[in-house]
């Protein structure tokens, strides 16, 4: 018998069966590795869509709501609750109308009087999506405010700027944003780079 032919068969067989394990255990793993792809792929939860600009109508109405004002160049009322309202209506050419009016304690803390203060302005739209100028331009230098305004998804915000007399910039900015039946509105003011006041209202929605 043949001792070195039997055993040289021997290597070469363990040799095609190891061969075979591996390709079997190659294609095995690849299986399975598309496999848990696969199932990532079926099970991944797509992301959720973008929410698309709503129409400038759906801010058409009167709106009006309480909120709480914080201010930091009024010592004697740093907080203090505030009734707010606003009204927008569809203006020429596309273009929208906003007048809205706060009512704020004023005087002595201890025995204070409520003024209220009306601003209204109209708007037009430019050559920017979604993006709208004061149809009246005012001069910050002198005195008046420049204004324009801007729709994003669910918020019309309105943004403001001026000079002090002696010569800062002072930035309003009230953001509008739909929820549900009523609306959110924060109102920011920043003069020359400080935070100044602050307004957080909810707003009910109570005609068309």
């Amino acid at each position: 018998m043949n001792t070195a032919g039997g055993g040289l068969a021997m290597i070469r067989l363990r040799t095609i069966i190891s061969g075979r394990t591996t390709m079997r255990l190659r294609i095995a793993i690849a299986l399975l590795l598309l496999g848990f792809a696969a199932n990532g792929a079926l099970g991944q939860v797509p992301p959720p869509p973008v929410p698309k600009n709503l129409p400038l109508t759906a801010f058409y109405g009167l709106f009006r709501g309480s909120g709480i004002a914080e201010s930091e160049d009024n010592p004697q009322f740093r907080t203090a609750m505030r009734e707010t309202q606003v009204e927008i209506r569809p203006a020429d050419a596309g273009g929208f109308s906003v007048a809205w009016s706060t009512t704020a304690p004023r005087g002595n803390p201890n025995q204070p009087t409520q003024k209220t203060k009306t601003t209204q302005a109209v708007f037009k739209p430019t050559a920017r999506a979604g993006v709208f100028e004061a149809a009246t331009p005012a001069n910050p230098i002198a005195g008046g405010d420049l204004m324009w305004a801007r729709l994003q998804r669910q918020t019309l915000t309105v943004y403001a700027m001026t000079t002090t007399d002696d010569g800062r910039y002072e930035m309003q900015k009230w953001e509008r944003t739909l929820q549900g039946t009523g609306m959110l509105m924060v109102y920011t003011r920043v003069s020359d780079g400080e935070a100044t006041r602050s307004v957080k209202a909810r707003l009910t929605k109570e005609g068309r």
